[in-house]
């Protein structure tokens, strides 16, 4: 497949080796609809030593919240997706899972722009992203106090 040769090639085995050092068993909820997105992304983290939870729409990620006895440290989620969107759902799951950290993500700029969503963890990621800047951001997402107000990127 094509899809894989462009992932042989935007990520190197070096940066895998990498990612041993970011994770410390975190847990992850991921949402994202692109399937090609979703399983990179995954495959990154799940590199990086975190534990993922993944979800392809918003219901399913708010089902998975509610069905799991896993705690989730981060939701990882795009913003725009068909139904439920990633600022609803972040608004759902800090409910649910209000210790956890947000880090949203989305393609369009326009998206990334509202910075006075009343979500109190959130961050934000834009994309396209390298390996290195989603590591660095789940990292710093992370370790930020989950309970601060306004914790923006």
């Amino acid at each position: 497949m094509i899809e894989d040769a462009v992932l042989v090639e935007t990520i190197p085995v070096p940066v895998f080796m990498e990612a041993e050092s970011w994770g410390r068993s975190e847990t992850i909820l991921l949402v994202e609809d692109e399937e090609f997105v979703r399983k990179v992304t995954a495959e990154v983290l799940e590199a990086a030593g975190y534990k993922m939870v993944i979800a392809r729409s918003g219901a399913e990620a708010l089902t998975a919240c509610r069905k799991s006895s896993q705690l989730f440290d981060l939701l990882l989620a795009d913003v725009v997706m068909p139904g439920i969107s990633g600022r609803e759902l972040a608004n759902e799951f800090e409910c649910l899972c209000p210790r956890a950290r947000v880090l949203l993500m989305s393609g369009h700029a326009g998206q990334l722009a509202w910075r006075h969503m009343p979500l109190s963890s959130t961050a934000y990621l834009a994309k396209p992203f390298s390996v290195r800047e989603l590591l660095r951001k789940v990292r710093e997402t992370l370790d930020t106090n989950p309970l601060a107000a306004g914790t923006l990127a």
